[in-house]
């Protein structure tokens, strides 16, 4: 019995370790792969780029970063970073990076007309490839093995109530906060 618990556990870790060598794709609007808010001010060429984020190394991922509907904008194109870039981020696309690399990877590039006319806080998500049999975003880490990464979610014309990164914050008082502290 103890033999199975720790081979359990070890497995268990294993599986742990590899979610988080996979990282996440996310879209962002410097080619920096920093800032998640993207913008839609005013009707014009809006250009979003997705970034391969928290990952030690990859060679290739598979996902989609469909247009949202509550965004109002054209899709226009992709503008492919690596030459084996099969599909689009609007229907599912798959891309080989060449070599292993480490993060942040500028990965691909969407480009939309945008009218200008998106409501505040609409969330733009990175989303599994409707293609691939796992139901999961799928990238090959530099020892060719299959991990499954997260999406993360940005934000289009983000205001004080909502943001790509933020965490909840739960409203209190001062009597509430000190009462923390008391011994």
């Amino acid at each position: 019995m103890k033999i199975v618990l720790l081979l359990f556990l070890i497995v268990a870790i294993s599986a742990g370790a590899a979610l988080a060598q996979a990282g996440f794709i996310g879209l962002f609007s410097d080619l920096q792969g920093i800032d998640c808010d993207l913008f839609d001010n005013a009707p014009g060429l809006c250009t979003y780029y997705v970034f391969h984020q928290a990952t030690p190394g990859a060679i290739a991922s598979q996902f989609s970063a469909p247009m949202p509907g509550c965004m109002a904008a054209l899709y226009l194109s992709d503008t492919a970073v690596f030459p084996v870039t099969i599909g689009n981020s609007q229907i599912g696309v798959a891309i080989g990076y060449g070599v292993c690399l480490a993060a942040p990877i500028h990965i691909l590039s969407i480009n939309l007309f945008c009218q200008g006319l998106t409501p505040t806080c609409c969330p733009y998500p990175v989303l599994p490839d409707p293609a691939v049999p796992s139901g999961q975003i799928e990238v090959v880490d530099c020892s060719n093995n299959l991990l499954v990464a997260s999406g993360s979610q940005a934000m289009v014309n983000p205001d004080h109530s909502c943001c790509c990164f933020c965490t909840a914050v739960e409203k209190s008082t001062w009597g509430k906060v000190k009462s923390l502290y008391d011994d």
